[in-house]
């Protein structure tokens, strides 16, 4: 998929880090309550996580002013008529949060307003899935 500044996104290039996918829209309060403890969450472990804003009902102009004004670095994808979200997730209703492991493993989901704290407790659980770190052996030349 295409994001918001240009960049292109693919789940399977993000493994070996847990992703975060919330839909959001500017008009939802609780999807805008939540965003500073979703900033705050991907400053906090940038490193080991990926979070994905997926804004739904809005044009893409509105949602990447909205991100800008409110200082939202994170990465952002527009879906203004629904397909992905519609397609993809088993709730209508935003906000709408899906962890995936690093091994791209759905691992929790929540549909409404979380905290930080519900959002780390699901980070933390997904970052105990991750493979563990082996120093692998040089390809042999065939």
């Amino acid at each position: 998929m295409t994001l918001s500044d240009g960049a292109t996104f693919r789940l399977s290039e993000q493994r070996g880090k847990v992703v975060l996918v919330n839909l959001w829209a500017t008009w939802c309060p609780p999807c805008v309550a939540e965003m500073p403890d979703l900033q705050k969450l991907s400053e906090d472990y940038a490193d080991t996580l990926v979070v994905l804003g997926v804004n739904v009902g809005d044009t893409a102009e509105d949602a990447a002013a909205f991100m800008e004004e409110n200082g939202y670095t994170y990465p952002m994808y527009v879906d203004a008529d629904y397909s992905l979200a519609l397609g993809m997730f088993p709730s209508p209703y935003i906000p709408f949060t899906a962890i995936i492991d690093p091994n791209g493993v759905v691992t929790a989901i929540h549909s409404g307003l979380a905290t930080y704290e519900q959002f780390q407790e699901y980070v933390d659980a997904a970052l105990s899935n991750a493979p563990e770190q082996t120093e692998a052996e040089p390809a042999q030349d065939a």
